[in-house]
């Protein structure tokens, strides 16, 4: 049975860190219990070179008998290898803190994860060095710390026996420092361990299945090996390949003004190998870069296309192993730190790489994705769709597809990375824009208005600017462009009751706390209500002149101002008040849609009436409006031209104009209008005229799209950004 001994007459190895301050603020608790257990296997597997080397994880458990039956107490941990051994290099290299000629990525912090996890950890390692066999114990606590002011404590000692010794190292775990962690232990199967242990090196077992290490994790009862419920992992827990595949990956050079990337006729093969894991062990799909033995994943690649994408087969992932010589050329001292640059870093750092071949990590990240979707349908939806997402947010903004290339927008790139890296892309290529844009300008002088020739020459300068104008030009037209565009759909949407919002009053026969009437969501969507900002609004769906109008939505017409005074003359006379609360009531607290006031003596009113609203029986509406305004505004406004819309869905044209004889019928789009119709001249004010149109939304979005059709037409037919500076 495993038991704690403490070394006695062990020599403290000094500390050059603060360890209590380290284990607080930079290498905390890991979240897994199993951490400490996976950290000297990790160092087993480092020491030991193959299959015909062993390692053993043993799990400890003390069984003792109360009422209940069987209990079972945790007692240690041990993992024992027959490896190199800890040689007085390792040793060395164990006394400091973030070490790095291990050419490891493990600098150290392992230990510490010992330290965090248990009391007591005691190495044994028996190990030959220049013909001699030696022993040497270590034991690690935190509780040393405080009084001899360090946590390593060690004894080197020389066996003098001429037997030839086997090397092993056992790093055995003591005394639980958690409850929790304690619990779990005590509860704790090999069966678990083991899976615990596929999940965590799938990685390495995969690279490695052909020479793998001889691995048991074996289960001990009161010191008494329990065969039965210890286990071993074999060549069977790790799957075959699935498919393998060599694809040439060519090198690039910087062309001659260093501004675009140009493929070379020399290239590297790399080899992409695909594994099928249970989910419980692989949870999704991986995609792993592999050197010198290991796989691991460097942080400049980006594969989530992959490894984000929907499962292949239902219960399994995929884990896909890319290996080449050309990688391990590349990594350094440290592992999975290669030193392979994207193609954005390639173009702006130049300088560094004029002349030079370099093979560049979009380059291995196209390869393999391709690769991989060849094989698997479903991936190859996903990067269809990826593909298709792309060229959306393109066409949105109005990005060249080479464009796209040349800034090294990716599969895998979220829509703000794809914007992002055009951005970036362009701003390289903004101050030679600049200057070009100040010489077009600067040189206007040179044109001679009365020459034969001139509008030759201007419109040649025209075409010279577009060219030379920046893309956050381009992009500032194409998000007006856009925004036009969204309004648009979902006013369409709206017009054919799609809307969420809409589904849900539909169905439930009830109106829900955000909308209180169904004209209120045309209504928000021209111009919200209680709203004066008419810049903001989208009224140039029906007129792009009334967008720069002085405007009020919603408003009660006793509270409108116009530029600071009432809108309303403040002493009516009895025969006024008579008037105003003849109108339909007290007009006083109604409030209409939208106001707009053009200029002096003009006003533009409108109303919106819900989808199922006939819209022939409130044609008085406007033309109460522009009465009671031109009878009782205040003088200083001398309102006597009106412009009235009666905007709604179910518009009965016939019975319009057989109501009112002065409606004429439009000769396209459906729409009505009354050109003139007289106020009474009430009060001694003048007399005052009404423009009347009766139009239903889906005629005005048929308006809107004409406009916006030739408009964007206009600015999409031509190239703002010069194709040949890119």
């Amino acid at each position: 049975m495993v038991e704690y001994t403490a070394l006695k007459d062990g020599i403290f190895s000094p500390n050059s860190v603060d360890y209590n301050s380290l284990m607080r603020r930079r290498i905390k608790k890991a979240n897994n219990p199993l951490q400490p257990i996976f950290e000297a296997f990790s160092n087993s597997l480092e020491a030991t070179s193959g299959k015909h080397n062993s390692i053993h994880i043993e799990l400890h458990h003390i069984k003792d008998k109360n009422l209940f039956g069987d209990k079972y107490s945790f007692a240690a941990f041990s993992i024992v290898d027959d490896g190199e051994g800890f040689t007085p290099a390792s040793f060395l290299r164990f006394e400091k803190l973030y070490d790095e000629s291990k050419n490891k990525n493990n600098l150290g912090s392992g230990r510490v994860q010992y330290l965090h996890f248990f009391k007591n950890t005691i190495i044994e390692s028996t190990y030959s060095i220049e013909g001699e066999t030696r022993n040497r114990k270590i034991e690690l606590s935190k509780n040393f710390y405080n009084e001899f002011g360090s946590v390593i404590r060690s004894i080197d000692e020389n066996i003098t026996s001429n037997i030839p010794v086997t090397n092993s190292t056992r790093v055995s775990f003591f005394y639980a420092l958690s409850d929790e962690d304690k619990a779990k232990y005590e509860q704790l199967t090999c069966k678990e361990l083991k899976d615990a242990i596929l999940k965590r090196y799938v990685n390495v077992f995969c690279l490695n299945r052909d020479n793998l290490q001889n691995i048991y994790i074996d289960h001990y009862v009161n010191g008494i090996f329990d065969e039965e419920n210890s286990s071993k992992i074999t060549t069977d827990d790790i799957p075959t390949v699935d498919y393998e595949e060599t694809v040439p990956i060519h090198y690039s050079t910087l062309s001659n003004k260093g501004t675009s990337v140009i493929k070379c006729s020399q290239s590297e093969d790399f080899v992409i190998r695909s594994y099928r894991l249970p989910s419980n062990i692989l949870p999704r799909n991986e995609v792993r870069l592999t050197s010198k033995g290991e796989a691991f994943c460097h942080q400049g690649f980006n594969f989530s296309l992959i490894t984000e994408a929907p499962r292949i087969e239902t219960g399994i992932s995929f884990l896909f192993l890319i290996s080449s010589d050309y990688l391990t050329s590349r990594d350094s001292d440290i592992r999975g730190n290669l030193n392979i640059i994207s193609k954005s870093d390639f173009i702006s750092k130049r300088n560094l790489f004029t002349g030079k071949q370099e093979i560049l990590i979009d380059d291995i990240e196209d390869c393999t994705i391709s690769s991989i979707s060849t094989h698997y349908p479903a991936l190859k939806k996903a990067k269809d769709d990826a593909s298709e997402n792309i060229r959306k947010v393109a066409e949105m903004f109005s990005i060249d597809s080479s464009l796209l290339e040349k800034a090294g927008v990716k599969y895998s790139d979220s829509d703000i990375n794809v914007l992002r890296k055009v951005y970036t892309f362009t701003a390289d290529i903004k101050a030679e824009s600049d200057a070009k844009i100040k010489s077009i300008v600067d040189n206007l002088h040179e044109l001679d208005p009365n020459d034969k020739g001139f509008k030759r020459k201007f419109d040649q300068k025209v075409k010279e600017l577009n060219k030379a104008l920046p893309l956050s030009v381009r992009n500032e037209l194409s998000q007006y462009l856009s925004r036009r565009t969204l309004v648009l759909q979902l006013m369409e949407q709206a017009i054919k009751g799609q809307l969420d919002i809409q589904k849900i009053e539909s169905k439930t026969k009830k109106k829900t706390k955000n909308k209180k009437q169904p004209e209120g969501i045309f209504h928000n969507l021209l111009f919200p209500k209680g709203s004066s900002e008419s810049i903001e609004s989208n009224l140039w769906i029906l007129n792009e002149e009334y967008i720069h109008y002085h405007g009020l939505s919603e408003s009660e017409l006793d509270d409108i101002k116009i530029d600071g005074q009432p809108l309303f003359k403040q002493n009516l006379t009895s025969e006024e008040l008579e008037y105003k609360k003849r109108a339909s009531g007290d007009v006083g607290i109604r409030r209409p849609d939208v106001l707009l006031f053009p200029s002096e003596g003009k006003c533009i009113i409108i109303e919106f009436k819900a989808p199922g609203v006939d819209v022939s029986k409130h044609l008085h509406q406007i033309h109460q409006y522009a009465s009671i305004i031109h009878h009782l505004s205040d003088e200083r406004y001398k309102f006597n031209s009106f412009y009235g819309y009666l905007i709604g869905e179910n518009a009965d044209i016939y019975s319009i104009l057989d109501s009112d004889g002065d409606f004429q019928q439009s000769q396209s789009l459906g729409y009505i209008v009354r050109p003139y119709k007289a106020l009474p001249r009430l009060f001694g004010r003048e007399q005052g005229v009404l423009y009347t149109e009766v139009i239903k939304f889906s005629d005005l979005l048929k308006r809107a799209k004409l406009r916006s059709k030739v408009f964007t037409e206009k600015i999409l037919s031509e190239s703002i950004i010069s194709k040949d500076k890119i």
